[in-house]
This record gives structure tokens, sequence and C-alpha cells, in this order.
């Protein structure tokens, strides 16, 4: 018989975080799920690098199958170990691979940005990149071009793209809670195209980096209203609180007709889910650079919500409504594009939304191919 793979995925476990605070602990998730597909591996172990011995409550990792244990407990178990949401004791890593275990370091995040930025503003360390024997390094298709190259040379080690996967589990949970209250979930088109309602508009970005923040989505928003003044009532910008007082950001919200007339505001942190439906959002605009791949997008196009991006992965698949790069006025012109279009438009927005979110499923036997052929090109496992 052949004999199972066992798989060890490094975690972080610390007190007090939410599985809403990054994408990584989802991304994390959602590879567990996608590894319990397979026949072909055996147990799947959360490898603990964290102060705490069990998971916070705020993960909701109470389906995910998968055990968390300290690095230490499983040496001689493990086939394949992929340090992904901690980072693990060097001379643990060192003395595991010299034993014939696999290592993958996975970088679901923006590697440049996080290290460069980390450097130059004095900012926490980021990566550290310790004299480990990486057997390949796996990241995402949209860092091939900032982060890949930085990746191999830094590394010595083979820089592959992996799926970006992703599952509604954790939305539906929390679109359950508001369920429960009696507040509903999704878009909901004009009734009546002669009398369109004024859109809000909710920009979502962290704002902690320049490779995803509010400035391009905010003067999107500011030319849209420029274009139509009925298209917006409000502009809401989350994660912006902070920087309210900033001279330059103030300086640059004031000098916009939205803020002069009343018509945005600069918000804290808020969950996607709590925002979209406590403030009765329409729209979503974002801006990202080199940044391309996100759940908000997916979550967003899961609501069925109008999506005013510069993706070039959604654009390809003809998903929202896509602007350039940086260019604010046409983005502003994609926003008044979906507030003029009517119910028959959203119902076909929708299905072809469904049908890409399916392709990102941890179950998509692509999706499952894919990883699962990286893991037995590592341990030599017939394919």
């Amino acid at each position: 018989m052949t004999k199972k793979l066992n798989i060890g995925i490094s975690i972080f476990a610390v007190k007090d975080v939410s599985i809403w605070g990054n994408g990584l602990n989802m991304n994390l998730a959602f590879l567990v799920q996608l590894f319990r597909q397979s026949p072909d591996v055996g147990q799947v172990y959360l490898l603990n690098g964290g102060d705490q011995d069990i998971l916070a409550t705020g993960l909701e990792f109470d389906d995910i199958d998968a055990q968390l244990v300290r690095p230490q407990d499983v040496t001689h178990n493990l086939d394949v170990v992929i340090e992904m949401g901690a980072q693990l004791p060097v001379e643990w890593l060192q003395r595991v691979h010299a034993l014939g275990v696999k290592l993958v370091s996975f970088l679901v995040g923006h590697a440049y940005c996080g290290n460069a930025e980390a450097t130059i503003f004095d900012r926490p360390s980021g990566q550290m990149f310790n004299d480990i024997p990486w057997d390949e390094v796996w990241t995402l298709p949209q860092y091939m071009k900032s982060c890949a190259p930085m990746l191999r040379t830094i590394t010595r080690a083979p820089v592959l793209a992996m799926p970006h996967i992703w599952s509604p589990m954790f939305l539906d949970k929390r679109i359950k809670t508001f369920a429960d209250q009696g507040k509903a979930f999704g878009f909901k088109p004009h009734e009546d195209l002669n009398t369109p309602r004024a859109w809000r508009a909710a920009i979502f970005e962290p704002n902690i980096s320049v490779a995803k923040n509010c400035v391009i989505a905010m003067l999107a928003c500011e030319a849209a209203y420029r274009l139509n003044k009925q298209s917006l009532a409000l502009m809401m910008v989350m994660n912006s609180y902070h920087m309210k007082e900033h001279q330059t950001f103030n300086r640059f919200a004031l000098n916009l007709d939205l803020t002069r007339e009343n018509k945005a505001s600069y918000e804290p942190r808020m969950g996607f889910v709590d925002g979209m439906i406590d403030h009765h959002i329409d729209v979503v605009v974002s801006h990202q650079w080199e940044n391309a791949q996100n759940y908000l997008y997916y979550d967003a196009l899961y609501g069925g919500f109008p999506l005013v991006h510069n993706s070039p992965f959604l654009h390809k698949d003809n998903l929202g409504f896509y602007y350039p790069e940086f260019d604010a006025r046409i983005g502003g012109e994609q926003l008044v594009n979906a507030w003029q279009q009517d119910t028959a438009f959203w119902s076909d927005y929708r299905s072809r939304s469904n049908a890409f979110l399916k392709t990102l499923l941890p179950t998509d036997k692509n999706n499952v191919k894919a990883f699962m052929h990286r893991v037995k090109h590592l341990t030599g496992a017939s394919a």
C-alpha cells in the first residue's frame, strides 16, 4: 500500500486574533481543506510557531481538520513542511531537512513591499531570510513580477506560482449572523432606471502599504461624482480614521468635492460583511499595485456587488468593472457605467462571478492537482 504523505503547515498561535485580521490565516485554512481532498495525504499538522497552546477562537478554525502541534513533537512524522503562517526555528528546520523532510516557504503576502517598507519605515521585521535549505518557494501569481526574482536570488531555490484559493466558508458564517438578525447580505439593483438611487461606495484598502491604499480609489469616486453628481450619495473610506489628522492626507481629502459637500466619511477598520450591511453599501471601489489577487474582490463578487477595480486577473475573465493601473479617471467612468446598468445586467454579472468563484475553491480538482503535483514532485511520490 502506498504511504500517505504527512504535511505540516506553520501557524502563529497568539491571543486575540481574528480571521478577518488578514488574508494569510484564511489562505492557510483553505490550504488545509485542499490537502484534505487528496487521498494521498495522511495527516495535516498545524505547526505552532506562536506563544499559545491553542488557537484563538477568533480564528474560527473549529471546522479545520488539522491538529495543532509543536514542531518538535512531530519531527519524525512529516514528509513536507510548509512554512506559511509563522516562522519556525531554523535549527529544527535544518534538522528535519537532514532527516529527508522537504521544506517549502509559501509566501502569500507581498514579500517585496513587506521587507522594503519594514526597513525604510523602521517597522517590525518582515520575512527573515535565514540560512534555510528550502527545496521550493511558493508564492501567488500576483507576486511573480515583483517578488519572484528577489526570492529566487535570496533563497537560491526554485520559485513557483501556486493557485490563489478561496472559499466563502468564513464569509457565510458572518452572513448567517446578520441573517439571524433579519439583515440580508447582497447587492440590490435599481428598481427603476428612470429614477436610480445614488449609490453608497466603500473603499476597504488596509492603508498600511503602498501596495493597497485608498488614494486612487478615492480619486475614482471623485471622478465619478464630477461626471454625474447623482451617482454617489456617499464615499466611505474604511481603515482611514487614523490618517485624518495627517497633514498630507487631510489636505488631499479636503480638496475633493465629495468631502467639501459632506458626501465622504473616514472610518476605522471594519469587517467587510459588517460594513456592507450596516452602512447599506452598494459598490466597492478598490486599487492595488502589484497585488491584484485579493479576497476583498472575491467577497464582493460573492455578494453580487459591483466592484470597480484595477486587477488584470479579474479583467482577463471580464469580471467587475476594470480600469487600468492608476487611471482614476477611467475608474470614475466605470463606476458611473456600473451605476447605469439594469437588473438584467446584474443577473448575468452574478452568474459570471459565481462561475469564476467556483474555480477558486479548495475542493476544485485543478487546485488540488496543482498543489499535490508539487508535493509529489518534492517527495518523489508517484504522480
